[in-house]
């Protein structure tokens, strides 16, 4: 397996990308950065709980929504500025890592050992997995499924000079539909070792 290497998961809702995520930190032995990273620098900053639900993974919003809604024009900007440069500094100082979105691809565009994968699952498997973790029935996961996959793309077409489910973007593309997480994990740790 290689020395360094950096993972950078993107994933449809409920495709279990996340769950990806967290075992193949474990199996790999190294951190995962997922939400939590905006929490530590929202902290750093002083920033609350309220604005960090409006922020997560969703683009820049307008001007005068913004100011609507008493955020400072500035303040989305300059955290998820403050994200990309966390990210670039995990990138040139740990030799393993995982990250669960954040555009974390395109920050880490030109590093020859970041590996991109993108985790999706079919439509019916997502709507159980959404209606399973949350407790809501089929039009509410349905529903959450639509804005949570939009506000994602969105937020990736705003900081990336590609398309969210453009494939050319990705080293895998791997459904958990039928490998489940573990399986996942497994196809990612073949491909690592095939790199070496």
């Amino acid at each position: 397996m290689r020395e360094k290497v950096i993972i950078h998961i993107s994933r449809e809702h409920g495709s279990l990308g996340h769950v990806v995520g967290e075992q193949l930190a474990q199996r790999l032995n190294c951190n995962l950065y997922d939400r939590s990273l905006i929490e530590e620098i929202a902290r750093e900053h002083g920033l609350d709980e309220e604005f960090l639900k409006q922020y997560e993974e969703k683009p820049k919003r307008s001007l005068l929504y913004k100011l609507a809604q008493g955020v400072s024009a500035d303040l989305e900007e300059e955290l998820t500025k403050k994200v990309f440069e966390r990210i670039v500094e995990i990138a040139e100082n740990e030799d393993k890592a995982v990250i669960v979105g954040r555009c974390a691809g395109t920050v880490l565009k030109d590093k020859d050992y970041v590996i991109n994968v993108f985790v999706t699952a079919r439509m019916s498997n997502r709507i159980r997995n959404i209606m399973e973790y949350y407790g809501i029935d089929y039009e509410a996961a349905q529903k959450k499924i639509q804005d949570t996959d939009k506000d994602r793309q969105r937020f990736h077409d705003t900081y990336s000079e590609t398309k969210w489910k453009n494939v050319d973007n990705y080293d895998l593309v791997i459904s958990t539909t039928d490998l489940g997480t573990e399986g996942a994990v497994d196809l990612i740790l073949n491909y690592i070792a095939h790199l070496s």
